[in-house]
Order: structure tokens, then C-alpha cells, then sequence
């Protein structure tokens, strides 16, 4: 009779555990867009990242199952629209190629290049000889007519025309003056002579600010595989409308071998003042900002609004956004770039769930 009490007990016992447990379970257990905690869960489609909803089902683009996002990363936020820091492990930065290097200031090297030919220009050249004949023929009358004489200064007015006419052909003041001295005008312009040959260089208007006369320059000559040392000697002072370019003259030491209109390639490097210069492939230009990412801490990495000036022989010089000292990414930032952008959208869905 003992016995048949304690096996009651005993089955009354079971079923009383198994039924709270059954109870606890089924308070307990999260419904579908809630995690343990009662907080709404975010689920997104890992090819979409801004397909989201509140609960599982799939994405309407890809078809595939949308995935609950895991709130890895506190939300955070740039000064940069649908961006934010991003956390990336080691392993995957070495994965990825990920490379850093730290922002210094250096000596700013720019060089301008620019396509040319060895000159031919037979206008300049006609006005360069009117210009001597009328310039031989004012020293006549200065010497047969009285000073102040209606001659004398009509030949004075024709003659500064032709001068204003000759600079604005390219020829610089100290060219004219040459052509004065010598009496006759400049052949290398039409065609080059053993002692040197003159270079027209078209040079884009943005670089002109760099270029000044008696600046050295390199000329190769592709087709003789050769390079001289050349100097400026002037630079027009109009800038073609469809080319957006202006002619620069260039003087040159080069043998007869040289033909009119042979095609050369011009370098003139220019030092500027020192900057901050990071290289082209750290900038991701969207075409409307340029941004950087800055290494904050290990392994977190901060993208950056950044300010650009010239484009110098070593990457591009920043005007603002970067300091001395801070790290930033040279190479593999298209991960970076990728990560914050879903991350934003990430973040921005699960802060709309919850």
C-alpha cells in the first residue's frame, strides 16, 4: 500500500515538472521578429542590404532568405551620409590587402607634360619680317626726317601695332628684341638649324600657373630616341578656345637631324611648397567627395571627408581632413568602402525595428 503511494507521488511530481517546464518554455520562447531579450530583431538580405523587415522571409530581388543581423556594433555615425566606422578583424585585413601608411608632410613635386612639335610657323615668321622692314625703315627716316614729323610718327604707330601683333603670336619682348638687333626674323621657325630648333608645347590652362619663362624643360624626341635640355623661352598669352591649351615656346641644343612639325614629348618638373600628399589609390572619389579611411584604433577604421589640391607626381595634395601623424589606408579600401556603406544600412534598419 506504501509503494502505490509513493509511485502517485512520484508520477504527480512528473507530470507537475514537465508541465512547468512546458509552461516556462512557452512563455519564454521568442516570437518570430524578437530575440530573447523581447527586442524586435532586424532581418536583411545579405546581397541587398537595404531589403529589410522585422521578421524572416525573402528577399523580392534575389530570391534568397533574408538573414537576422547581430548587433556586433554599437551604431555610430560620420560627418559622410550612409556611412559609418567599420570594425574589420586582422585576418580579414590581410585577405583583403588591406595596407596602411602614415599621413607626413613632403616636398611637393609636380611635373607638366604636354605633346609638341618642332616648329613651322610661317605666319609668325611674315610677321617677324614685316616687322624688320618696318623697324629698318623707321631708322631711315629717323635719320633723314626731323623728330615729331607726321612720318615718323605714323611709322611709330604701325611699328607698336606689329609688336602688340607679335606678342600676341607668341613672340616674347626679349625675342623681338633679338629680331631688332639682328635685322632679319627668326628661321627656326620655319626650319630647325644645327645650333638649336624652337619647341611649341601646348600646355593646358589649369598648368600654365606653373610655367614661367627661362623654365627648364626636357624634350624627347620619339622618333630619334633622343632627349635635350630645353628652356622657355615664351608663352602665348591666349589660350586656344577648343583646345584649352596655350602655346609655350621652347628653345632646344639639337642637331639638323630635326624636322618642322616632328612630334615631341615635353616635361617640365616643377617644386612646390611642402603638403600633406597621400597617395591616388587611398582617395575613393564618388565624383561628387572624396573620402579616406582613417585607422582609429587596431582594427577600426573611420571613413573621412577630405579636401583635395593639385595632382602632384606622388598622389594628390589635401587642403583639409587629414592631419600629420594619423594612419590611413593606401590599399584595399574598396573592402572598407563596401562594409560601411551596408553597415549603415544595417544600423539604420536595425534602429527602425527596435
Amino acid at each position: 500500500m506504501q509503494k502505490n503511494k509513493n509511485l502517485t507521488l512520484i508520477i504527480v511530481l512528473a507530470v507537475f515538472i514537465v508541465g512547468a517546464g512546458w509552461y516556462f518554455i512557452r512563455e519564454r520562447k521568442p516570437s518570430d521578429g524578437q530575440n530573447v531579450q523581447g527586442e524586435k530583431q532586424a532581418w536583411y538580405c545579405p546581397m541587398h542590404p537595404w531589403i529589410k523587415g522585422d521578421k524572416p522571409g525573402v528577399c523580392p530581388i534575389c530570391g534568397m532568405a533574408l538573414v537576422p543581423w547581430h548587433q556586433h556594433q554599437k551604431a555610430s555615425s560620420t560627418d559622410i551620409p550612409g556611412y559609418v566606422p567599420v570594425d574589420i578583424s586582422q585576418e580579414k585585413q590581410q585577405l583583403a590587402a588591406i595596407r596602411t601608411a602614415i599621413v607626413a608632410k613632403k616636398t611637393v613635386t609636380k611635373t607638366i607634360r604636354a605633346a609638341g612639335i618642332v616648329a613651322y610657323d610661317e605666319d609668325l615668321y611674315k610677321a617677324e619680317m614685316q616687322y624688320v622692314d618696318d623697324y629698318i625703315a623707321l631708322q631711315r627716316l629717323n635719320r633723314r626726317v626731323n623728330q615729331g614729323s607726321y612720318p615718323i610718327i605714323d611709322a611709330e604707330r604701325k611699328l607698336k601695332e606689329e609688336r602688340l601683333d607679335l606678342i600676341h603670336m607668341g613672340a616674347s619682348e626679349e625675342e623681338i628684341s633679338q629680331i631688332e638687333k639682328n635685322n632679319f626674323p627668326n628661321h627656326d621657325l620655319l626650319v630647325p638649324h644645327g645650333q638649336g630648333a624652337i619647341i611649341f608645347a601646348q600646355i593646358f590652362g589649369q598648368d600654365l600657373g606653373f610655367v614661367d619663362v627661362g623654365q627648364k624643360a626636357k624634350v624627347e624626341i620619339p622618333d630619334l630616341q633622343e632627349t635635350y635640355d630645353g628652356i622657355v623661352k615664351s608663352i602665348d598669352p591666349i589660350i586656344d578656345p577648343n583646345s584649352r591649351t596655350a602655346r609655350v615656346r621652347i628653345y632646344i641644343n639639337a642637331n639638323g637631324e630635326l624636322h618642322s612639325n616632328e612630334f615631341v614629348r615635353v616635361s617640365m618638373p616643377v617644386e612646390l611648397d611642402e603638403a600633406i600628399v597621400i597617395p591616388r589609390d587611398a582617395i575613393m572619389d564618388t565624383g561628387l567627395r572624396k573620402i579616406v579611411f582613417v585607422e582609429k584604433d587596431q582594427g577600426t577604421f573611420e571613413p573621412r571627408l577630405i579636401q583635395t589640391g593639385w595632382e602632384t607626381d606622388n598622389g594628390f595634395e589635401v587642403k583639409s581632413g587629414l592631419k600629420e601623424g594619423e594612419r590611413i589606408v593606401v590599399s584595399g579600401n574598396f573592402l572598407l568602402d563596401s562594409e560601411a556603406r551596408v553597415e549603415a544600412v544595417l544600423q539604420e534598419g536595425g534602429s527602425n525595428a527596435s
